[in-house]
């Protein structure tokens, strides 16, 4: 149990939790959180007060390490040695611990709308906070914790871009970053069981399972905006994507699950027209 466990009063709103896990520094800490406010929330505890101011800024907690570095100076891994073996693993471990304060962010940030909306993304949190936690265990059993190398924030980054619109973050970051990860996860899984990580072979096949639905979440809230405000899903995809983040796509494509979380065949011969333009 952590030093700072949820706080609640009786005038406490679901919001106000979320803000809570979202600032929280240590990973145990922030798990704990995270699996406490599920819990209450699907125990009908919580009310969400969408009158809750919001921070302008995109704060996050995090912890003093891993130290976040530019990509460019991470190192390349090769999962063939047994260190660059957890360096990779430990580059999902930082993509999942970002995926659990971008799920908190959502549903603090994010007002008016359905409680749906909040339910998915407490959701998405609490399998994120499962993920990581998979993975730390992990890293342990190789000698290895959160922290014992660097990162980078370029995840987050987006995030601070679309802090303003609700519709632009399910656009960009389920849709475009989250989703690289079905392109890559396949391939690591294989390499892994060809050089004998089938545990962490397993790992990832759970949360390419779970990312899936997750991605999906992003589709159906963004089309579900678009239908709110009248506008043109596709064109609006088209827009986004050459507004923020033209040099983010990128074959291959997993069509398969692309198509099961939600992308469109015209989207996903947009996307493919997008990196033939780039070659």
């Amino acid at each position: 149990m952590p030093d700072n466990p949820v706080t609640k009063s009786k005038n406490t709103s679901f919001k106000q939790l979320a803000y809570q896990c979202l600032l929280a520094k240590s990973p145990e800490e922030k798990v704990y959180l995270t699996k406490a406010l599920r819990r209450d929330w699907l125990d009908g505890e919580l009310e969400i007060d969408h009158r809750l101011p919001v921070t302008d800024d995109c704060v996050a907690g995090w912890p003093d390490k891993p130290a976040l570095v530019a990509f460019h100076r991470l190192p390349k891994r090769s999962a063939g040695s047994a260190k660059g073996h957890a360096s990779m693993m430990h580059a999902f471990a930082h993509i999942e611990f970002n995926a659990i304060n971008i799920a908190w962010d959502a549903v603090y940030r994010f007002s008016d709308m359905p409680d749906q909306f909040y339910d998915d993304w407490s959701r998405i949190a609490d399998e994120e906070a499962y993920h990581f936690t998979l993975i730390r265990d992990y890293l342990i059993t190789l000698g290895y914790e959160y922290g014992s190398f660097d990162a980078h924030g370029g995840l987050w980054e987006m995030v601070t871009q679309t802090r303003h619109d609700v519709l632009v973050r399910m656009a960009l970051v389920p849709r475009v970053l989250e989703a690289r990860g079905l392109d890559v996860t396949p391939d690591i899984i294989n390499k892994f069981k060809h050089h004998g990580h089938h545990r962490a072979a397993d790992i990832l096949a759970i949360i390419l399972r779970d990312e899936i639905g997750h991605v999906e979440v992003g589709s159906r809230w963004f089309r579900y905006l678009c239908d709110q405000r009248g506008i043109n899903a596709h064109d609006t995809f088209v827009h986004l994507i050459e507004q923020y983040a033209l040099d983010k796509i990128r074959l291959p494509f997993n069509d398969l699950a692309r198509m099961k979380a939600g992308f469109s065949e015209q989207e996903m011969e947009y996307l493919t027209q997008c990196t033939n333009k780039k070659s």
